[in-house]
């Protein structure tokens, strides 16, 4: 068994192939395990969601590696090899990403930058303690502490991600700042043989197209998410991990928040799983409707 910060992942016995994905009530912001609370009922409300997406997606075949649900916390998947990435795609210009590129802000009466024809692809480097680890294991870096926090910056930002040398970045400030720049790397380090952020790219904005297509089905907006990929059994590349309201953005038609981008604004615990449920009352509305679509 391996635990991580809201899940705990099992061997199936009998089946090297596969694990068991068991969530947890914790959630999560700011790198700060000090900052981490009990939310009820979310390892329930997480799974459900995530298994959601994950069928959505695996039914217009999407590669996934989840398999199904097994019960109110858990579901089976595909035991992968996981890369060192997080990959975003951004439909709207908010969060973090302002912080990077700040010409894209708007008034806060406003609606957000739209990126209307694609959405805007990112890739960061998954770190911890601030170690740059190679797709080996290995230890091949370590990143230098934050001026401000004086704790080491964490899951950097990869400039430049379809090139031949990646420009790291700290992912917190202007990209222009003459302290941005962390190190250099190449795609190599991190990437198994035969995988390309090309082919990454390709997955993650087809998964972005029908998720924010099947929440608009029941007036939902898609802002953002973040997803992880890993190397099945075969060395198939597939999306694996987790995808629910602590791993995207979600928003009313008019713009209400409903994802974890309320707990990071210290919302009460109530609202906060309130939105949540929300999310997936509606995504459960908007499975009924495909389910029809389907069999007519």
């Amino acid at each position: 068994m391996s635990e991580g910060k809201t899940k705990k992942i099992y061997r199936v016995k009998g089946n090297p192939n596969l694990v068991i994905i068991k969530n947890k009530n914790d959630i999560t912001k700011n790198d700060d395990p000090t900052q981490t609370r009990e939310m009820r009922s979310k390892a329930e409300i997480a799974t459900e969601t995530t298994c959601i997406i994950f069928e959505v997606l695996k039914r217009v075949g999407i590669p996934v590696a989840y398999q199904e649900r097994i019960s109110d916390t858990e579901f089976v998947a595909t035991k992968c090899k996981m890369i060192g990435l997080e990959v975003i795609d951004r439909r709207y210009a908010v969060g973090s990403f302002l912080s990077r590129y700040p010409t894209f802000a708007t008034d806060k009466k406003k609606t957000p930058y739209c990126f209307e024809q694609w959405p805007r692809f990112e890739v960061f480097l998954k770190t911890t303690g601030g170690v740059i680890v190679s797709k080996d294991g290995k230890e091949i870096g370590r990143l230098p502490n934050d001026s401000k926090t004086r704790k080491p910056i964490e899951d950097p930002f990869i400039f430049n991600p379809e090139e031949s040398q990646w420009i790291v970045k700290n992912p917190k400030i202007w990209i222009g700042d003459k302290d941005s720049n962390l190190c250099t790397l190449f795609p190599g380090d991190i990437l198994p043989k035969g995988i390309s952020i090309k082919e990454i790219k390709k997955i993650t904005d087809k998964t972005c197209f029908i998720v924010e297509t099947f929440v608009g089905l029941v007036g939902l907006i898609l802002i953002d998410f973040k997803i992880e990929f890993g190397m099945g059994p075969n060395g198939e590349l597939l999306i694996a991990d987790v995808f629910d309201a602590d791993s995207c953005r979600i928003r009313t038609y008019d713009w209400r928040e409903l994802s974890k981008e309320l707990f990071r604004q210290n919302k009460d615990m109530k609202e906060i799983k309130d939105a949540y449920e929300y999310i997936l009352r509606k995504l459960r509305e908007a499975m009924i409707i495909v389910n029809k679509k389907q069999r007519h």
